[in-house]
């Protein structure tokens, strides 16, 4: 669909409506502009008239259209021919012997094993509510395969605001609530790197006399915008919140009425739990000043007109779920809630995407799944290569085939060492939907090539503003590429599960969307949604507005009706049922800190989201190499110097990065990129090597920041051994020429190496 209201556009190209796919809470609309000769589309910007995107995009989706046209991408169906592994070969196929391979592996597991040993895994690859999670679910239900618990990222998080307001949020997100909120609080929040479109609204809050509380234990791009930055230890964010609270209460600052009239448990929280959170022990706890701690609460105290966005890297230590009832339990302290700015959240994915009619979406009733066992994505490295599911419990029968889409467990899940394991076992099959050449394609048997956002029509709901976005294909697929609603359809049709007059897999994706749609019913949010004037106009704010979730006078959607301090149905679990602090397992306080001293934090990077965007070759170049970021007073106790390459490791594993020298890092802590992709790593995995697949504490989210290790100069045989890997100088520089991301580049033999010396400190 050409625009013509939005953007001018010569003869001979027309303007079309994009919604960014990937997992950030901004979801940004897009407006792409195609040559219609050609077919290729050949520009890309944010859309001026979103009130969120406001016409810019972020630094990585900026690079979008080398996202589509890459050296790196899967255009067609492949066969590994030789072994798994890295280095791994492959030869073109075509679809039907694609399919016919993996159907007939489906077909003889389940006359061998049962549904059962059939695994899929999928995650983020794409937001889209289509590609996420529609025809994949009714496939995978038909079939009666093992279930997914799909918590690697946000569960902890997700479960701590359903066991205190239920399926509830603010009626605005960041960006609204910034232009009417007097105190802006970013927890454990890098918005500059993780959800730039709020930047802006919080620079104007700023300018007319809000002020900005930025709490992270590192320094970022996000802290550096701050009017005070707060720096607690990793992991006693829950003491922090608790402390505030007890301030508040002891000024007598807090809104007795609200407490009375909105919750419940508030008289239990105040009476028996706050007396434990002196100010003397909290700042010894998280290790900031008394002073600070009271001076913090008392500016949160005094005003309503707060608002508190966290994010989900607290949702990844051992103790996160109660962190995240702490926090979410502070503006209910102050009465915040009143004011339309005020409350606080994780974001509001909880509303936009799970207050539909899933069964509509998913079809249960297409088999007993429900029935079936259910694997946690963030243990799939034991289960794979142990044979161990939920509890210790043996899988029996194991997993004898395995089905990977929108993700790269290679390089995301915990136990990295464990998944690889697992993956390279000679009785398990693989199939893998991609888009491009993962490291998890390295195991695989069959790779299936998967298209982009460019080339599919799927709906977006954000989790970081309340704006559902549209999204059509403006390109044909490229290659044989295939969406992955279609991918399930196909396979749908080889399992012979279109055989009667159900519709649940020739439902078109445009229907899908218009069920969803219609959902009103169930879901508020889409009341006055129309599907023509959203399909016209690429986007549309949900409707918090309506009577129905008017909270405070209707009601609060948990059992009691109210807002639950007190959670009876974390006590049946047998879970404090009041927010409390329990030092974290490897963590600040964990006694194993005396063997690996340093708590390792592997936050999201800037140029990367997870593993999407590695395969871009400018972003790539950009995040040149891994880094380690350390105190300067860790650094120098390890004679490390700013640059040199470092070996990071635990009694679980090893990796390999670069020291950046971070001044205002508190001591302690070392921080290096998440999902970072492992074959572009000394070693060949990333920091998920060092992690286990510890769960945390309600909510089984995984424990990527309960990790303590150690870091010291990596050793004069491992820059020999990567040197020896690349053939010397020689073997090196003609790496580099080969690179396609070099290809304009001119530069002498010595130049490339004078750049080498420097990205690659002390191997050459």
């Amino acid at each position: 669909m050409a625009v013509s209201n939005k953007i001018e556009v010569a003869e001979g190209f027309s303007v079309h409506h994009v919604v960014c796919p990937h997992d950030c809470p901004d979801s940004c609309s897009m407006l792409v502009t195609k040559d219609d000769t050609t077919g290729k589309a050949i520009q890309i910007q944010g859309d001026p008239t979103h009130p969120i995107t406001r016409g810019h995009l972020c630094n990585k989706v900026n690079h979008y259209l080398d996202f589509v046209y890459n050296d790196n991408r899967v255009l067609y169906p492949h066969k590994r021919v030789g072994p798994k592994g890295p280095g791994a070969k492959f030869k073109r196929i075509s679809w039907d012997e694609a399919l016919t391979t993996i159907t007939d592996n489906f077909k003889q597991t389940i006359e061998d094993y049962g549904s059962e040993a059939i695994q899929p895994y999928s995650y983020s690859g794409t937001m889209g509510m289509v590609g996420y999670w529609t025809m994949d679910s009714r496939f995978w239900n038909k079939m009666e395969a093992a279930r997914l618990e799909q918590s690697i990222c946000i569960y902890a998080a997700m479960w701590a605001g359903l066991h205190t307001y239920g399926m509830a949020h603010a009626n605005t997100s960041i960006h609204e609530a910034a232009q009417e909120a007097d105190l802006i609080i970013l927890w454990g929040t890098n918005l500059v790197s993780t959800g730039v479109h709020a930047i802006p609204f919080i620079r104007e809050a700023q300018e007319r006399g809000a002020k900005l509380v930025v709490i992270d234990p590192r320094e970022t791009r996000t802290t550096m915008m701050a009017d005070w930055h707060i720096q607690p230890r990793p992991g006693t964010d829950a003491a922090l919140a608790l402390g505030m609270m007890k301030v508040i209460v002891d000024n007598n600052l807090h809104d007795v009425e609200f407490l009375k009239e909105q919750t419940v448990g508030w008289k239990a929280l105040i009476d028996k739990k706050l007396p434990e959170y002196t100010l003397e022990k909290v700042a010894k706890i998280t290790g900031v000043k008394a002073k600070d701690i009271e001076k913090f609460a008392l500016e949160y105290g005094s005003t309503k007109k707060s608002v508190i966005r966290a994010n989900y890297g607290l949702n990844r230590h051992q103790n996160s779920g109660q962190m995240s009832r702490a926090i979410l339990t502070l503006p209910c302290i102050t009465g915040a809630w009143r004011e339309k700015c005020g409350g606080a959240g994780f974001g509001n994915l909880e509303e936009m995407w799970l207050r539909h009619d899933l069964n509509k979406l998913h079809r249960p009733d297409l088999g007993e799944r429900g029935k079936k066992r259910q694997i946690s994505m963030v243990q799939i490295g034991r289960a794979l290569s142990d044979n161990i599911g939920y509890d210790g419990e043996q899988l029996d029968p194991p997993i004898k085939s395995m089905f990977i889409y929108n993700s790269d467990p290679a390089n995301c899940a915990p136990n990295t060492n464990g998944v690889r394991k697992g993956l390279m076992r000679d009785d398990l099959f693989v199939g893998i939907h991609e888009t491009f050449w993962t490291d998890s394609c390295n195991y695989a048997d069959i790779v299936l090539p998967a298209d982009t956002q460019l080339e599919r029509m799927d709906l977006v709901a954000t989790y970081g503003n309340w704006y559902y976005g549209m999204n059509e294909p403006v390109i044909e697929p490229l290659g044989e590429s295939v969406r992955n609603s279609e991918m399930f359809r196909k396979l749908a049709d080889k399992m012979g599960y279109n055989d009667t007059d159900d519709n649940a897999f020739t439902q078109t994706d445009e229907e899908i969307i218009r069920d969803i749609l219609v959902d009103d019913t169930v879901n508020p949010l889409m009341e006055g949604i129309d599907y023509e004037e959203l399909k016209a106009n690429g986007w549309a704010r949900a409707n918090t507005g309506t009577s129905r979730r008017d909270f405070l006078n209707q009601g609060w959607p948990t059992p009691s009706g109210k807002i639950e301090i007190y959670s009876a149905a974390l006590k049946k679990q047998g879970i404090d049922p009041l927010p409390s602090y329990v030092p974290e397992i490897e963590g600040q306080e964990d006694p194993k800190r005396k063997q690996f001293p340093l708590q390792v934090l592997s936050c999201a990077s800037h140029y990367f989201i997870g593993d999407s965007f590695q395969s871009v070759p400018r972003l790539q170049a950009m995040m040149s190499r891994p880094t380690v970021e350390l105190n300067p007073k860790d650094a120098k106790k390890r004679s490390i110097t700013d640059g040199d390459l470092c070996r990071i490791y635990n009694d679980r594993g090893e990796t390999f990065a670069h020291a950046v020298i971070i001044k205002k890092l508190i001591s302690g802590v070392c921080n290096t990129q998440k999902q970072f992709k492992g074959s572009n790593t000394y070693g060949g995995v990333n920091i998920n090597a060092l992690n286990s697949e510890m769960l945390t504490d309600f909510g089984n989210s995984p424990t990527f920041y309960s990790c303590l290790a150690e870091v010291e100069l990596a050793s004069d045989q491992v820059k020999k051994d990567i040197l020896d890997k690349w053939g010397g100088k020689a073997g090196y520089i003609q790496r580099w020429r080969d690179d396609p991301k070099n290809k304009d580049i001119k530069a002498t033999d010595a130049q490339i190496i004078a750049a080498a010396k420097k990205v690659h400190q002390g191997i050459f």
